[in-house]
């Protein structure tokens, strides 16, 4: 990769310094060496690949790669290797790369068509995403899943990344997260994977309008009228003093928060009041780029009868808020969403510090 004093803008530096991709010591000398050839001491060229390991709460100067599984998209009978981005041994967030600012695609794929995905190890779940990171808010948009390891492209036509979440199990007896509080040991393994693709429309007038008038949304902030949770239900009786305490502030009518949610599958309810054309869910996960949580969210019109859950991973690369598109065709007609957390790589302990509801209001 070439570098001069004209491609290396500020945003590009902050974003480095702000992802924690490399260390302290190791700006001084890219300062350092930047600073000469701005001066026109010499010109530099090279490939650089840093890899770190997070622990769960901090940073290690650890450097080694992790042992990652293998995946490869299969589209069109050709194969594309995808990069690990985030890998999680039971104990350990290893970032092993950060997205890139521009995305270089490999390949070219179209809207409606269908990729499978070869891992080297038998996953226990795997889901597929399309996501944005270049956005204000990073944008997570899951692809249709048609059999455990096939799924049907769709969203906005353009350049994405593809993302790849899988759960390893390292017990043939266990087949999901497991973890009675936070900090136990987790039997399973968890890697995301990447590939830079460019997002063809549908090859028929009628399906790419279809496609457009489905994939619009306003991302206005949708008022909340009520919350309901089961929260309260596991823990209000309890006469245990250890026992967490779960509370929600929905003062300024389109924001919640949550606090200490603890428990099996614990899920939360958003009222809207009235059926809305709502497009996603915005969250702010505490810990979110030092822990993946996994959750599953399903909308209704009336309250009683739920689509089927769509499954999600928060992506772990930045501690702000994501986006979650609520279904892979949106914005979808409802008037209530729940959000239903499933585990996470510390264990089952999750908090809220924000969930906004966007739609074309």
């Amino acid at each position: 990769m070439e570098l001069s004093c004209e491609q290396i803008s500020f945003v590009h530096l902050t974003k480095i310094i702000h992802k924690e991709a490399i260390s302290s010591e190791y700006l001084v000398v890219f300062f350092s060496i930047l600073s000469l050839v701005c001066l026109g001491a010499f010109s530099v060229s090279f490939v650089a690949t840093s890899v770190y390991i997070q622990k769960a709460y901090g940073l290690s100067s650890e450097q080694q790669q992790p042992s990652v599984s293998g995946a490869i998209l299969i589209y069109n009978n050709q194969k594309y290797q995808m990069s690990p981005f985030v890998f999680s041994d039971g104990r350990d967030l290893h970032k092993i790369q950060y997205p890139s600012a521009d995305v270089n695609p490999v390949t070219t794929v179209q809207e409606g068509g269908i990729i499978k995905i070869e891992f080297s190890k038998e996953p226990v779940s795997a889901n597929a995403f399309i996501v944005d990171y270049e956005a204000d808010v990073p944008s997570v948009h899951p692809l249709k899943k048609l059999s455990k390891d096939t799924f049907e492209l769709s969203g906005v036509q353009g350049i994405w990344n593809l993302e790849v979440h899988a759960i390893f199990s390292t017990n043939s007896s266990v087949s999901s997260i497991s973890s009675d509080k936070q900090g136990s040991s987790i039997s399973n393994e968890y890697a995301s994977y990447d590939l830079g693709i460019d997002m063809m429309p549908r090859t028929t007038a009628a399906d790419s309008i279809h496609s457009l008038d489905q994939n619009i949304c306003a991302n206005n902030e949708v008022g909340i009228a009520n919350v309901s949770t089961n929260v309260e239900q596991q823990h209000l009786a309890s006469s245990d003093s250890n026992k967490v305490f779960t509370n929600y502030n929905n003062n300024n009518n389109n924001n919640i928060t949550l606090t200490s949610i603890k428990g099996e599958n614990p899920w939360v309810i958003v009222d809207l009041g009235q059926q809305q054309s709502v497009c996603s869910l915005n969250l702010v996960l505490n810990n979110g780029d030092k822990i993946v949580n996994h959750f599953t969210i399903q909308t209704s019109t009336d309250g009683v009868h739920f689509n089927d859950p769509v499954s999600y991973d928060n992506t772990a690369m930045i501690s702000g808020g994501e986006t979650y598109d609520l279904s892979s065709d949106f914005p979808v007609t409802a008037r209530y969403a729940k959000l239903t957390f499933q585990g996470n790589t510390e264990g089952t302990v999750y908090t809220l510090e924000q969930t906004k509801i966007l739609g074309n209001n």
